[in-house]
């Protein structure tokens, strides 16, 4: 009997001992459009599904060696994710009952009939989209604040249009700009205009990865791949699959991993820490970085080969200080954002919005934004004044000595600190390694202060 052509590409694993099971289980279901692997028993199914990301398994009960049972149970002790389908020749009620709490999906009795098995199948493989769709959410929460791309500047229109024109192919793309310019918002922008705007889209800050965790983070590892390696776990590119996964900060990535990662650029395939096998997916890429990756080359810290694989489609963000046309409006933006919690409309004086578009926003958009915050919180009623700007000289908490320094106001310490953290990272071309090195303060302190005062990328 046939079974209806659906076009799924659900990954599926069949775990079948008896071999015209087997064979007719991974025809027809290859046929309706499934990605099949099969396994001939109990340990070289744990192998597989240890080794790859499956959407649903099926899985036999009776078989020689290791029973259907045991496998389940340590699939599950693997991974919860997949859902596991049991079927057998043998409808005991003690057995069902056992596997669906270790955690089947559901149990089948044979002869299995296919139309039927597959509307199981259709059920299993939405349930385990919700549950890649939940890790996902959690990934992305502290992503999540606003998405909105906000500016009517020549500069900013033409990120838009090239935003949307890249989005709608499947090539690769690079966004550069400094720090705070917006670069997530553009790359989100550029996920939202491609067909995979329903998919998964996963965010990776590559400076934040070292050397000993980025293999790991990335391409997932396997049970006892190292030490803490308790469970078998997904990397990044498997929870992007089907979908965009946007990294940041490329330019920080360890060189070992950059060879990696040309590997899955070119293949589509890769292999977690610690595995044997291939794993291929399809995501689609969308690089950052707030550094120039031609100094980069120069410096051989970045290869030469990747960054023409991934310069195809490039977007330049400029800097907050060339667009100025945005500034009010995104003021206004954050403004409207950050005030609606208080009664009544917000306002901002015109003394305000001049020393805005006056200041240079080293930190761009992020700056801005966290300005407007601020200011938020310190107004006593509903409207924006100069003195609660931070960066303005008129508005700083100011003491003016007596005598012979008499006239000079003194700036308080985070304001010092602040400016002269943005120098060095300007002179360094947003090196966090050799700012640390030059303010002599470890890199998690530096991006606790990159952090709090808007400088980061």
């Amino acid at each position: 009997m046939s079974v209806k052509v659906i076009g799924s590409k659900a990954k599926l694993l069949i775990v079948e001992d008896e071999k015209a099971m087997r064979n007719l289980l991974e025809t027809e279901l290859s046929r309706s459009g499934y990605q099949v692997t099969v396994a001939v028993d109990g340990m070289e199914g744990l192998a597989k599904y240890a080794e790859e990301a499956f959407n649903v398994v099926l899985l036999d009960v009776k078989m020689p060696g290791m029973n259907g049972v045991e496998v389940l149970r340590q699939m599950r002790n693997l991974s919860s994710l997949p859902e596991i389908i049991m079927f057998t020749g043998h409808g005991e009620i003690e057995t069902a009952v056992e596997c669906i709490k270790l955690g089947a999906y559901d149990y089948i009795t044979k002869p299995v009939k296919l139309d039927e098995l597959e509307l199981v199948i259709i059920k299993a493989a939405d349930k385990n989209q919700l549950r890649l769709e939940n890790v996902n959410l959690k990934h992305e929460i502290n992503q999540l604040s606003d998405h909105h791309l906000v500016g009517k500047s020549q500069e900013f229109v033409k990120v838009v249009s090239l935003a949307k024109r890249w989005g709608a192919t499947s090539e690769h793309v690079l966004i550069s700009g400094e720090s705070g310019t917006g670069k997530e918002l553009a790359a989100r922008a550029v996920h939202d205009a491609s067909p995979r705007r329903n998919k998964p889209f996963v965010t990776v800050n590559c400076g934040r990865l070292d050397a000993n965790t980025a293999e790991s983070e990335l391409f997932g590892h396997m049970q006892g791949a190292f030490t803490s390696a308790n469970k078998s776990r997904l990397g990044l590119f498997e929870l992007a699959d089907s979908g965009t996964l946007f990294m940041d900060e490329v330019s920080e990535m360890n060189l070992d991993v950059q060879v990696k990662l040309l590997r899955i650029l070119e293949t589509g395939c890769f292999r977690r820490l610690g595995g044997t096998r291939d794993i291929r997916v399809d995501v689609r890429f969308v690089f950052a970085t707030n550094r120039k990756l031609e100094e980069c080359l120069e410096r051989g810290s970045f290869r030469e080969d990747l960054f023409h694989r991934i310069n195809l489609l490039p977007i330049f963000i400029p800097p907050l200080r060339v667009r100025r046309d945005d500034i009010v409006p995104l003021a206004m933006h954050f403004l409207k954002e950050f005030g609606s919690h208080a009664s009544g409309p917000w306002e901002i004086t015109e003394e305000a919005l001049r020393a805005l578009c006056a200041y240079d926003w080293p930190g761009n958009v992020r700056e801005l934004k966290n300005t407007m915050r601020r200011a938020c919180v310190l107004a006593t009623e509903n409207l924006i004044t100069l003195d609660l700007l931070p960066f303005s000289a008129q508005s700083l908490p100011a003491f003016v000595p007596q005598g012979q320094d008499a006239g000079i106001k003194l700036s308080p310490l985070w304001v010092v600190e602040r400016e002269h953290i943005a120098k060095v990272m300007a002179a360094v071309d947003g090196n966090k390694s050799m700012a640390s090195r030059l303010l002599e303060i470890d890199r998690k302190t530096l991006y606790t202060k990159l952090e709090r005062y808007s400088l980061t990328s």
